[in-house]
């Protein structure tokens, strides 16, 4: 009878402090950032993202800005106006290059034929190419008509030179003839003139 309490005792004593040791609910930990919650930290990345494809497109809008304003300026500066068919793989080229034409014939290499620099001229030779849509042979008969009458302009030129030169020649010439004439006329009279004063200094004594 005694061992049955003892054991009964027991069994109270341990329900008692098995109630009174309750387990303590266990902390969550936290794994947002401090001052802020989840969602602010999603909304900062989402500008982030945001802001760079924006750089991104205004850094592309400017390169193209630009290569499309060099193609205008370059195109600008250096133009085929077209070109003459002489044969296979020859032909004539007209490039205009700022306020200048060059021709050049084209074949197995490059070679510079003329250069126009004349204003009227440049003037002439794009407006007859660049209303013939295409180079057929009223343009080419043109084209050829007006390198022959600058080819003997400029031999005329060169000739008008040549005789400009011939004749300043000759002139230099005479004039240094007529300048000795005139130098020994003078020399002459000294002489005469020396001797008469000789001849009374003579007759003096």
């Amino acid at each position: 009878m005694g061992v049955i309490q003892a054991a009964g005792f027991s069994m109270i004593c341990f329900g008692e402090s098995g109630a009174s040791a309750e387990p303590l609910p266990a902390d969550k930990p936290e794994f947002g950032y401090p001052g802020g919650s989840t969602a602010d930290t999603m909304w900062m990345v989402v500008k982030v993202i945001f802001f760079l494809i924006l750089i991104i497109g205004i850094f592309f809008v400017i390169v193209k800005f630009l290569s499309q304003k060099n193609k205008f300026l370059f195109g600008r500066s250096l133009r085929s106006l077209g070109g003459l068919p002489l044969g296979p793989n020859k032909s004539i080229q007209v490039v205009e290059i700022g306020r200048s034409l060059y021709i050049v014939g084209v074949g197995d290499n490059v070679q510079l034929l003329e250069k126009v620099e004349d204003a009227e001229e440049v003037a002439y030779i794009t407006e007859m190419l660049t209303n013939s849509s295409s180079m057929n042979t009223v343009s080419f008969e043109t084209l050829s008509g007006w390198l022959g009458k600058r080819k003997n302009k400029r031999e005329q030129d060169d000739i008008q030179i040549e005789e400009s030169d011939v004749t300043a020649t000759f002139q230099q010439v005479f004039h240094n003839k007529m300048q000795h004439l005139s130098d020994r006329k003078k020399m002459m009279e000294q002489l005469l003139v020396d001797d008469k004063n000789q001849d009374r200094t003579s007759d003096k004594t």
